[in-house]
């Protein structure tokens, strides 16, 4: 599903860039973001996007939309690790990657898993992967410091908790519900700034 939506998008396909943009919500878990972002699609995409959006909340297993695919099988694979299954969880998240090779929360999960086993150099191939697609994701860079506790790396451990609190203490993005991308924060122009101290110093020289 990922790849033909990656094909189409490059070949200028507009509902498809959407549709890839709807997805990096997805794998971010940013439900409400993605909810917002729906709105802007025409009325039976919208309906269909937000039906998906629903079940993922409330019943994932019953989610048969290929768009939503790699995300159920994450979601499976946590509630599996909850449950004590771990050999389960390992094989949706697993899945999850092969249907989006791209879902950043999958690896994080499969490389948890391998570093609970103490299998340290397979936790930080997955780890390093995940900080490829998702270095602004605050939990990746906790579960690095507790790698690297394990290893013994206790300046690479500081510097990932360090990391950790930065992120989870700057305000989360604003984000474009056109687009899925962060808003650019706004700025005057140069011209408006002269135009405007222009004003105060006429309002200014002019006081009765």
């Amino acid at each position: 599903m990922v790849a033909e939506l990656k094909a189409r998008a490059l070949a200028g396909d507009e509902e498809a860039k959407a549709l890839l943009a709807f997805l990096a919500f997805l794998r971010a878990k940013d439900y409400a973001g993605a909810r917002s972002y729906a709105e802007g699609f025409p009325e039976g995409e919208k309906e269909r996007l937000l039906r998906g959006l629903a079940l993922l909340e409330e019943d994932p297993e019953a989610l048969d939309d290929p768009l939503f695919a790699a995300e159920k099988e994450v979601l499976l694979g946590v509630k599996a690790v909850g449950e004590g299954r771990r050999e389960a969880a390992e094989a949706h998240f697993q899945r999850a990657l092969e249907l989006d090779p791209e879902h950043h929360r999958a690896l994080i999960n499969l490389g948890t898993l391998h570093l609970e086993r103490g299998e340290l150099e397979a936790a930080l191939e997955f780890y390093q992967k995940a900080l490829r697609l998702a270095p602004e994701d605050p939990l990746l860079h906790e579960n690095l410091a507790a790698l690297y506790k394990r290893k013994g790396d206790l300046d690479k451990m500081v510097a990932h908790l360090k990391r950790a609190t930065r992120l989870k203490m700057a305000p989360p993005p604003s984000l474009d519900p056109l687009t899925g991308k962060p808003r650019r924060r706004f700025r005057l122009p140069l011209w408006a700034w002269l135009l405007l101290l222009a004003l105060l110093a006429y309002l200014f020289l002019h006081k009765p």
